[in-house]
């Protein structure tokens, strides 16, 4: 881990947390943290530790995965640039409830928690983010519960649809071509087994939707994408 010159996340969102903020609610963030660089495969955060970090990603991405009580990993969500990790245990001080991954090179703004707190008390606009960005996953669950009834097509087209990136461009519409995850991980993101995975991802090839390669899924028709996720 060394120190990140990354100033501002690459291809923000506008939903994102970083993507709500103003110029000086951004500034004042800068202030009260430092901008770390973690290599791909790290483990940034543990589950269960009470770790006093809140992270804003800047660029990269990081996979959040939790254990079951078999002691089995499932992967819940990916967050990429102007993504907020770790803002539940700055505000009430329990323990992590996940495990951070960097998927792959990822600069990052790390702030002390109690700075984040103080943040948001005087900084009305970064507490609005954060309950944007609760309310937003909350909303994300929601998605995922009933994705469970889903088809497996259903279920792994909207997996795709939620961990894929915009292009940069801005429009959610645009879809970013790689996608770095395992089939594993992808798996447990879609709520299916493996082998479901690996068929329905044979079947998106033969559609042309998708191409696949070693920890790569390039998406070819975003709109094709969405309409089997029935969104």
């Amino acid at each position: 881990m060394v120190v990140d010159e990354q100033r501002e996340p690459h291809a923000v969102e506008p939903d994102t947390f970083w993507g709500l903020l103003g110029p000086a609610d951004r500034a004042a963030l800068l202030r009260q943290g430092v901008l770390r660089a973690y290599r791909a495969g790290a483990v940034i955060c543990t589950e269960g530790e009470f770790s006093q970090r809140v992270f804003v990603v800047h660029r990269g991405r990081i996979v959040v995965t939790s254990a079951s009580s078999a002691g089995r990993s499932t992967v819940l969500a990916v967050r990429g640039p102007g993504e907020i990790l770790g803002e539940l245990s700055a505000v009430d001080g329990g323990p992590r409830m996940a495990t951070l991954h960097a998927v792959d090179e990822v600069g990052a703004l790390v702030l002390p928690a109690s700075a984040f707190a103080a943040l948001c008390r005087e900084h009305p606009h970064v507490a609005w983010a954060v309950l944007h960005v609760v309310i937003s996953r909350q909303r994300e669950l929601d998605r995922q519960r009933q994705r469970i009834s889903g088809t497996a097509t259903q279920r792994v087209a909207a997996a795709l649809v939620d961990v894929a990136s915009p292009r940069g461009t801005g429009s959610s519409g645009d879809l970013i071509a790689t996608i770095a995850l395992s089939q594993e991980e992808l798996a447990g993101i879609a709520g299916t087994s493996r082998e479901s995975l690996v068929r329905v991802l044979r079947d998106l090839r033969e559609q042309g939707v998708v191409r696949t390669g070693r920890r790569r899924i390039t998406v070819l028709r975003p709109d094709r994408l969405r309409v089997l996720a029935g969104s």
